[in-house]
């Protein structure tokens, strides 16, 4: 069996080899989680995303017959949608992955947990075969000094495994780059005369949900 290593792990295999009964349980060796206690990082995050979805069900509930917040909130989902999918398309996503980044864009720039370029990967990793050797294509590329930077980067994203980073990356910049537009230039420009700033639209949406919660507990209050 040949095995090919990192010089350093060489001494740590060795060492290894050489005293077998030293070797770790399998369960560590593999990150099998032992089953005791709460995982608590998954558990904050899963609270903070429904946190989040609750929220807007609730502005949504909430804002059904405020044509301001419903207004603003489709000028949020468009920002972030074309920006994220323009961004994708650039870097190279099929159409599928790129709407699903654009799709789901005006939820995951607002979660510190998610990114569109989580999904849109996700998607675009459907159609490609990324391995291990990828690795060694990229290596092989940047090693190559004779190639000019524009073939070089055209190169380089013909390995699947760097085309689908920068679909990634593409999507959660766009993203970025509509989250900042649309607190420069889109609230001034198409909100400005009805609210006073960045501010002041949190203030809104936070209203908007107070009075979903409130219907909710008429509605279940009806109920009982």
């Amino acid at each position: 069996m040949v095995a090919v290593v990192g010089a350093g792990h060489r001494a740590g295999i060795e060492g290894y080899l050489a005293d077998p009964a030293t070797l770790p349980p399998m369960a560590d060796l593999v990150g099998e989680e032992s089953g005791r206690g709460l995982p608590w990082k998954k558990v904050i995050g899963y609270a903070i995303t429904v946190g989040f979805v609750g929220f807007f069900v609730l502005l949504a509930l909430g804002g059904a017959g405020n044509a301001f917040l419903i207004r603003l909130f489709g000028a949020w989902f468009l920002i972030n949608g074309v920006f994220a999918f323009a961004f994708a398309k650039v870097a190279g996503a099929r159409w599928l992955s790129a709407g699903v980044g654009g799709a789901v864009a005006w939820m995951t720039s607002i979660n510190p947990l998610l990114a569109p370029g989580w999904f849109t990967g996700y998607v675009e990793l459907r159609s490609l075969t990324v391995n291990v050797a990828d690795i060694g294509a990229l290596n092989e590329l940047l090693g190559d000094e004779s190639r000019s930077m524009t073939d070089l980067l055209s190169a380089m994203l013909d390995v699947p495994l760097f085309r689908l980073i920068v679909v990634v990356a593409m999507t959660n910049v766009g993203s970025i780059v509509a989250s900042f537009l649309f607190a420069a230039y889109v609230i001034p420009a198409m909100f400005g005369a009805e609210v006073g700033g960045v501010e002041d639209v949190g203030r809104l949406l936070v209203d908007g949900a107070v009075n979903g919660a409130d219907l909710v507990r008429s509605a279940v209050g009806g109920i009982a």
